[in-house]
């Protein structure tokens, strides 16, 4: 029996990948190992979003293909494949399969069964080790002790599920300990929706790798909700690289399909992710009055803002200005008060200067988030940013991220 290893070094879509390669290739009588010395066939799925991504994407190809038999052959996926592949050729000479485009694994796999038969996971759950290495690095969020181990020990796979089982101890033992009442359950169920965007934002590298947007039907993201509900799953996550503008491409629209999904009798919550503000503020006569009349199913939404000041908006090539930002956040408080909101700020972007970070400030202080990431800018290849006058010293871009941290009870993304 061929064996192969997989390692996700990238976000929940692209661990999703894995596990339908993982899927894949097991019902094409593959056998999955934990190690890649004893596989005939390496993939590694990859991030490049920020450059400690890219980083840690590489270190894992790099102790992926150590060792290997002279045979195996290894599999590049991610997004990393699309924004700088001249990093990855410089560890060898690897298959590359960009995120969507998993079709090409029929290439090399030669199956029996192609993988556009193999129904594509909505759920990590059954991921195994897969999955470990994107819990860990959710712990980093919340204790920047255990990010400078997660930095130094990514790749190993004991350090993972060493932080994996910790986690799950101590989120029990703070549960027994806790006054609320706190239900226990099922992991979440993932459902992609959609890849790609519409949007041209100049600091974005990973729209090269995921191009333009692509929508699911609503009937099929139903079907996998509803099969999400009868295996029960509370808690779905939709995911997409823009939420927001889902359907968009089909004639349809972020609001028609949480109508639907609304109309389900059932006890859930749904989760937002990635949901670009411009499409809230585009949609709000429809959306905002149907998130108020279902703020009892939606357990929070992530819309990043990016940036308080209009100049540097404009510079992102984001469609919105501050006020109609705040004023539409401000009505969806107003309206849905049950609802989380989260989002997060991008700090440090070329010509941003003090009343720019002012104005970033005032957003913060301004809408009651339930929680602000911050990023620090970096130049991505490809970007426009990266040629844009304007470069900030790093200690300047660091004083503006530890300054929301510090004083406006933000968290530190990257």
């Amino acid at each position: 029996m061929n064996k192969f290893y997989v390692f996700n070094a990238g976000c929940i879509r692209r661990c999703l990948d894995c596990v339908w390669i993982k899927k894949y290739l097991e019902v094409n009588g593959w056998q999955m190992v934990g190690s890649p010395k004893k596989a005939d066939l390496i993939i590694v799925s990859t991030c490049g979003v920020v450059s400690k991504n890219e980083e840690n994407s590489l270190l894992a190809v790099a102790q992926a293909v150590q060792g290997k038999k002279d045979n195996a052959k290894t599999v590049i996926t991610g997004c990393l494949t699309k924004i700088n592949p001249d990093s990855l050729n410089a560890l060898g000479e690897f298959y590359h399969v960009p995120s969507g485009s998993l079709e090409e694994m029929d290439k090399i796999v030669k199956p029996r069964i192609p993988i556009t038969e193999v129904h594509h996971p909505d759920s990590v759950k059954d991921g195994g080790a897969l999955t470990d290495y994107l819990i860990a690095r959710s712990f980093c969020r919340s204790s920047d002790t255990y990010k400078s181990l997660f930095d130094k020990y990514a790749m190993n796979n004991t350090f993972l599920r060493a932080s994996v089982v910790y986690g799950k101890i101590l989120g029990n033992v703070k549960s027994l300990f806790s006054s609320r009442n706190i239900k226990k359950i099922l992991p979440y169920y993932n459902i992609k929706i959609a890849d790609g965007c519409k949007s041209i934002c100049t600091y974005c590298a990973t729209r090269f790798a995921t191009k333009k947007l692509r929508s699911r039907s609503v009937g099929s993201i139903l079907e996998d909700f509803d099969l999400g509900l009868e295996n029960g799953y509370e808690i779905f996550q939709l995911l997409s690289e823009d939420s927001g503008c889902y359907g968009l491409d089909i004639n349809s629209s972020i609001t028609e399909l949480l109508t639907s999904i609304f109309e389900r009798d059932k006890d859930f919550k749904v989760i937002l992710i990635d949901f670009n503000p411009w499409w809230l503020i585009k949609q709000q006569e429809q959306l905002i009055p149907l998130l108020k009349m279902n703020q009892d199913k939606v357990k929070e939404i992530f819309l990043p803002f990016q940036s308080g000041s209009d100049k540097i908006l404009g510079l992102m090539e984001r469609e919105y200005r501050s006020d109609e930002l705040i004023s539409v956040l401000k009505l969806l408080r107003k309206e849905a008060p049950m609802i989380p909101i989260r989002t997060s700020a991008l700090v440090g972007f070329p010509s941003e200067d003090d009343a720019d970070f002012e104005d970033t400030k005032r957003v913060i202080q301004e809408v009651d988030f339930a929680e602000v990431a911050v990023n620090r800018y970096e130049d991505r290849p490809g970007t426009a940013s990266s040629s844009m006058p304007g470069k900030l010293s790093q200690d300047i871009i660091e004083f503006r991220a530890r300054y929301l941290v510090e004083n406006l009870n933000c968290k530190m993304l990257s």
